[in-house]
């Protein structure tokens, strides 16, 4: 549970951290419904990105068929939930890339 030093407000124990990306949380959709502070919108579409003053809300997508919201602070912007090592890489690239010089074979034996 996380605790302002400024003022003393504690996060609802819901929230836990998200294993993929620094500065986001992720709980469970049944216990987000059930949480008075989020009860306008406990019917949170798949995909759908509400947000309070200081942080934005997701929930996820298909893949895993919507049982989780994520949250991060609004200062890193409405796309941050995009930011996984892997959706970096999903464009298809060249390789190798253009610093790289491909081996023969007979240089990868020596």
């Amino acid at each position: 549970m996380k605790t302002c030093p400024n003022c003393g407000f504690q996060d609802p124990v819901i929230w836990r951290s998200y294993r993929w990306i620094t500065d986001m949380d992720q709980c469970r959709f049944e216990d987000f419904q059930k949480e008075k502070m989020y009860a306008q919108w406990k019917d949170l579409k798949i995909g759908q990105i509400v947000s309070d003053e200081h942080n934005y809300y997701r929930r996820t997508g298909k893949r895993n068929g919507g049982c989780f919201v994520q949250r991060w602070p609004k200062l890193y912007g409405i796309n941050y939930y995009k930011s996984r090592f892997f959706e970096r890489f999903k464009a298809k690239r060249d390789f190798p890339y253009p610093s790289q010089q491909q081996l023969s074979i007979g240089e990868a034996k020596k």
